[in-house]
């Protein structure tokens, strides 16, 4: 058997030695509790951490973290000179638990993408605009609102959404284009195309939520009755009616005015609840089965003239 030499395993028990790439995944205590526990039913476990010629841990951040808690010595090689730390990060993660998307945002936004910078910026900023609106718990991703919700409104490509959202096609972000946006947006390539579009959509919904009451919980205010708003199926419905449901329209009682809406929830709040709210329509399903929700509030018990359809026609 042929063998060659290509390098050096070094161990350690300083572990000052090593800082953390900036860019890198956030440690997670539950991963560095069970790695230890392996560690000590194992009495250590000899796979050595990735490390740049300056000690910055690029691959075995949780393995160090073990170590350090259980007084375990650290075992770790050097990468050349030549590596680019985000690139060896995402190569390293791709066999391994994936990174999530917020992870990768972080990467990106390190590795300086100005689409990403400010995609992040606005992320923060509706994150904490619909946390002090009322909408106070967090999504399983950890913000007040969904990411890929949040991508899908900023970023969706023009060409795709336009048709689907006329068509009332379901996941209307991905509809027909054989790349989904959440791979385009692992990619670093992403493209904030939609962004002014998405942000008045994000801005309607925090007027929605403005004119809805706060319940108490524990001594402090919230809508968390209304979570589902913030949903895709929700965010989705508010997109296509202010931006596309009037453009394919003419006659005037199948025209969507935001205003009139607004008076209805002001109104009749109640009626935007999912529990108990007296219609018998299911809306838990697709988007388009949230419009007809708004499109019952809007007509309820209404000063209009007439019925206004929001669910039919305005698919040509």
């Amino acid at each position: 058997m042929q063998t060659e030499h290509i390098g050096h395993i070094y161990q350690t028990k300083d572990y000052d030695l090593f800082s953390y790439y900036e860019g890198n995944r956030r440690i997670s205590e539950e991963h560095v509790k069970g790695l230890l526990e392996s560690f000590n039913e194992c009495h250590y476990e000899f796979v050595p951490i990735i490390v740049t010629p300056g000690m910055v841990v690029l691959d075995g951040q949780h393995r160090l973290e073990a170590s350090r808690k259980g007084g375990y010595p650290v075992s770790f090689v050097v990468t050349p000179d030549s590596i680019v730390p985000t690139q060896t990060i995402r190569q390293l993660n791709q066999n391994q638990k994936p990174l999530t998307l917020s992870e990768y945002l972080h990467l990106h936004v390190k590795d300086g993408i100005s689409e990403y910078i400010e995609f992040n910026r606005l992320l923060e900023s509706y994150n904490n605009k619909i946390d002090k609106a009322g909408l106070t718990r967090n999504t399983n991703d950890g913000y007040k609102i969904g990411f890929t919700s949040v991508l899908g409104l900023l970023c969706g490509r023009k060409n795709v959404e336009v048709a689907a959202l006329i068509k009332h096609t379901p996941l209307p972000w991905n509809a027909g284009h054989p790349a989904k946006l959440t791979e385009i947006f692992k990619s670093g390539n992403i493209k904030m195309d939609s962004v002014a579009k998405g942000v008045a959509t994000l801005d309607y919904l925090l007027e929605v939520l403005d004119v809805l009451p706060r319940q108490r919980a524990k001594g402090k205010l919230h809508r968390n009755a209304y979570l589902h708003l913030r949903t895709r199926n929700y965010l989705c419905a508010f997109h296509y009616l202010l931006h596309y449901r009037n453009t394919k329209v003419s006659n005037t009682n199948e025209i969507f005015d935001p205003d009139v809406f607004l008076e209805q929830v002001e109104r009749h709040p109640k009626k935007l609840l999912l529990d108990g709210n007296g219609f018998s329509a299911d809306y838990t399903g697709k988007w388009h089965d949230s419009v007809r929700h708004i499109e019952d509030i809007y007509n309820f018990k209404s000063e209009l003239d007439g019925y206004v359809y929001l669910s039919r026609g305005g698919t040509q």
